[in-house]
């Protein structure tokens, strides 16, 4: 498997794959153990998530359908303590990666398998991640700014992706404010992007990226 690993801040982590499948096949349940409507918090298998995947979308199209993945460290703790025996072997060398690092930090992963622009702008989108969680003053000020604007109709497209469970909805309403390549058919309002943008910026210039 060819991955790289790197730090962007203290408490961020960046994983970068090859490819596409390399990323959503080695991630997946490590992901959606954090963010699936379905199975957030729960142990699976594969072929759990894929039967619920295929029955949702009408055909397993996990592998095409993401791109960038991220997840706090308190999600490995049952990969760590053996809950998701047997792991494959893609999944276990990340939860060997991550064994005995100081929490809390947080895991971004993006792959190469797209335009440099692309994956630029994936990097962003998953960046903004990290710092809504290592970071305090940063949630606070970009809550702030989501708590002045009507979110409902962009919560209901997110959840209607069936990719995210609804305590990762402020999140994602956040990341994909900021990230100008989101194709979303909800409109975010313009104002709201560059508020979040300026904020994001702000914080950015202190990480190695």
């Amino acid at each position: 498997m060819n991955f790289t690993h790197s730090q962007i801040s203290n408490q961020i982590h960046l994983i970068t794959f090859e490819s596409q499948l390399e990323i959503t096949s080695t991630l997946l349940r490590i992901q959606e153990h954090y963010e699936s409507p379905e199975f957030r918090g729960k142990i699976f298998s594969l072929d759990e998530y894929q039967a619920w995947y295929t029955k949702l979308k009408g055909d397993f199209t996990y592998y095409t359908d993401w791109n960038g993945f991220n997840f706090p460290s308190y999600i490995l703790k049952p990969f760590w303590d053996g809950k998701f025996d047997p792991l494959s072997e893609k999944e276990q060398a990340i939860v060997d990666l991550f064994r005995g690092k100081t929490e809390p930090f947080y895991v971004i992963g993006v792959h190469k398998g797209m335009s440099e622009e692309k994956v630029d702008s994936l990097l962003t989108h998953e960046t903004a991640h990290g710092l809504y969680y290592t970071n305090p003053d940063y949630k606070s000020q970009i809550d702030q700014i989501l708590s002045e604007y009507d979110l409902a109709s962009i919560k209901s497209e997110l959840a209607s992706l069936g990719g995210y469970h609804e305590a990762v909805l402020q999140d994602e309403c956040h990341a994909y404010g900021i990230d100008s390549s989101s194709k979303l058919k909800t409109p975010i309002p313009e104002e709201m992007r560059s508020r979040l943008r300026t904020v994001y910026q702000e914080y950015q210039k202190e990480l190695q990226i």
